[in-house]
């Protein structure tokens, strides 16, 4: 099961903030919707599940509730493939992942 990156962002001309699964489109696309934002925080991790707990974590909302064979599912290696190419200067991702 890989790891994988997750941004936390808050957006700089409103209060707002958004957590996904990294990817620089996403980025461009978010900014198009709500603006210029900025990253928080990165989280690594093997399921939505696990990262949506971190996220919560540390926003300090307790525990997260997941949906059963949804958030569960680990990440497949070829979402790994795609952020190695997005992000190859993350080291983190690249030693979480035994790279």
């Amino acid at each position: 099961m890989p790891f994988l990156r997750h941004e936390g962002r808050r957006f700089l001309e409103r209060d707002g903030l958004a957590f996904w699964l990294s990817s620089p489109e996403a980025i461009a696309q978010l900014e198009r919707i709500d603006g210029p934002s900025e990253q928080l925080y990165v989280v690594y991790a093997e399921t939505i599940e696990a990262a949506m707990q971190a996220h919560y974590d540390h926003q300090g909302w307790g525990r997260y509730k997941p949906i059963p064979g949804v958030t569960d599912i680990p990440y497949d290696a070829d979402r790994l493939v795609q952020q190695l190419d997005e992000y190859p200067d993350d080291a983190e991702l690249r030693r979480l992942n035994g790279l």
